[in-house]
């Protein structure tokens, strides 16, 4: 009998897994006004996006810092947690990775990271993996309408992302 209610125990635990133990972050709250206003100082900074629950069934939670309204000055940073997917973070990065046409590898970020081009396409901005905290982070960066520079949207991408992650790490 008793090894019948271990089997029934391992089986259920199949079917229903425990719960994960990674933490869930409001992105809104791992950047500051501040942080935004350094790269937009004339700008008056405003939040007009802010997911309190993912607002897709990877998990997504989004912040958008508006910067300028009349040309596509802003900051979005959108973040990902195994606490709230199904689909482990970790290969929702390595799936969104392979199915990028260009994507172009960022060195000294989280435990692997990289940049899919600037503008408001899919796969857009820097894409941050974090491994021990299981979470993935996508920050993009509007720097005005026909601003395509892209090693300046790489570097403050990846000035904020960093922000973002020292905020993680704290908690």
């Amino acid at each position: 009998m008793k090894f019948y209610v271990l089997l029934i125990l391992f089986f259920s635990s199949l079917i229903y897994p425990q719960e994960n133990t990674s933490r869930i972050y409001d992105p809104c709250e791992l950047l500051t006004i501040e942080d935004i206003q350094t790269f937009f100082p004339e700008a008056t900074i405003k939040i007009t996006t802010h997911d309190l629950k993912p607002a897709n069934p990877l998990g997504m939670r989004r912040c958008f810092w508006e910067a300028g309204e009349e040309d596509m000055k802003f900051v979005q940073l959108a973040i990902s947690s195994d606490a709230e997917t199904r689909m482990k973070v970790a290969d929702q990065f390595a799936n969104n990775k392979e199915f990028m046409e260009h994507v172009e590898p960022v060195e000294g970020i989280g435990d692997e990271s990289y940049y899919g081009g600037s503008g408001l396409k899919a796969g857009a901005g820097l894409h941050v993996l974090l491994r021990s905290k299981g979470v993935m982070l996508n920050i993009t960066v509007g720097l005005g309408f026909g601003n395509a520079d892209e090693q300046k949207h790489i570097e403050i991408e990846k000035s904020l992302a960093i922000k973002a992650i020292e905020t993680i790490e704290k908690e």
